[in-house]
């Protein structure tokens, strides 16, 4: 009963990252430090309930989420992805394990891949469509356009990573029940 509640809100905070990243395009570190506390109770759970994972099994989590952490730090140090992203990918490693750590980064890459290509053709549709009005833009104050050149470039990664961690969440229902 416990670790179902504890998979139902790490499944909401995925639907939370979701979200947050789709209108501000931001990933917290409250958010994907919630998401590694959250590990350590769920872990806590199981121990409690008798269905523990080996200590061989975390700690293969542990390193699969550290070497996913340094590659991602040198992604984004060259600036490929963003600072929120960097922290929830290895989070939701943690929760994914040796098991499910290559599907969770399959999922993550087709959906973050798909939302990046229809950002990408939004903002081309958008930006075609708005050469053709182009007195619309002239009434923007200096803050309004400052906020559209610098989210320009963002995409909501976030999605696909949630996406993936809901992939990750049904699995270890499944599993455990």
């Amino acid at each position: 009963m416990i670790i179902n509640f504890i998979l139902f809100v790490f499944a909401a905070t995925m639907i939370w990252a979701a979200i947050s990243d789709l209108r501000f395009f931001i990933l917290s570190n409250k958010l994907c430090l919630s998401v590694t506390g959250l590990y350590f109770v769920f872990v806590t759970a199981l121990f409690l309930t008798g269905s523990a994972p080996s200590w061989e099994y975390i700690g293969w989590s542990f390193a699969i989420a550290t070497g996913a952490f340094t590659i991602l730090v040198a992604l984004f140090a060259y600036g490929y992805i963003g600072g929120g992203d960097v922290k929830l990918i290895p989070a939701v490693l943690l929760w994914a394990g040796p098991a499910l750590s290559l599907e969770f980064l399959l999922i993550t890459t087709i959906c973050g891949g798909l939302v990046a290509l229809l950002t990408i053709c939004c903002r081309y549709l958008k930006s075609y469509l708005s050469r053709a009005k182009s007195s619309e833009n002239i009434n923007f104050s200096v803050r309004e356009s400052s906020e559209l050149v610098s989210n320009e470039k963002n995409i909501p990664y976030g999605i696909g990573i949630s996406a993936g961690g809901l992939y990750v969440t049904l699995q270890l229902y499944q599993a455990l029940n």
